[in-house]
């Protein structure tokens, strides 16, 4: 069940977000592309980010290795705009990929456990905002994994969301 902190609701409230018509960029689609695997300790990995020389994970580490792997930057330099516009098309690209990765793992030993966090900077003040994209990341709740997006409102510059296959609706 879609999870937000305030700053994410703000965002999805914003008539911006309603018209965006969501798309990725092309090294996303590249991930999306390559969709997932599996590995012999049932991790749940993304083919395109999974690094050649990897270890399996182990058994009691696996979702805290899933969150290290599938970590993917989604690029917004083609969005441009003034903030108020671009950070809401920011939270529709990170929740439209997020969905579409979800959707891909549907199947796989383990996707009913598979969370999704879509992270959007949202301190225009901060002198790197520009360069700011999303961060999505995925991981299940096996083993040790990150619990630190168990409260959502801690996080104050970013907008948050914690999705899981329950949300995919395509």
């Amino acid at each position: 069940m879609l999870r937000t902190n305030t700053a994410m609701r703000r965002l999805l409230g914003s008539a911006v977000f309603a018209t965006d018509q969501p798309r990725v960029p092309e090294l996303e689609q590249d991930t999306l592309d390559a969709g997932w695997t599996v590995e012999p300790s049932g991790a749940l990995l993304l083919v395109a980010h999974r690094p050649t020389s990897m270890h399996d994970i182990p058994v009691a580490a696996l979702g805290e290795g899933e969150y290290e792997v599938n970590d993917v930057h989604v690029s917004l330099a083609d969005l441009g705009g003034e903030p108020a516009d671009l950070l809401p098309r920011a939270a529709s690209r990170g929740l439209y990929f997020a969905r579409r990765m979800l959707a891909a793992a549907r199947g796989l030993p383990g996707a009913e456990l598979l969370l999704a966090t879509v992270a959007v900077h949202v301190d225009v003040d901060d002198e790197d905002f520009a360069l700011q994209g999303v961060t999505v990341r995925f991981f299940t709740r096996r083993g040790s994994y990150p619990d630190w997006f168990d409260e959502l409102e801690t996080f104050t510059l970013e907008a948050i969301a914690v999705l899981d296959v329950s949300d995919v609706t395509t």
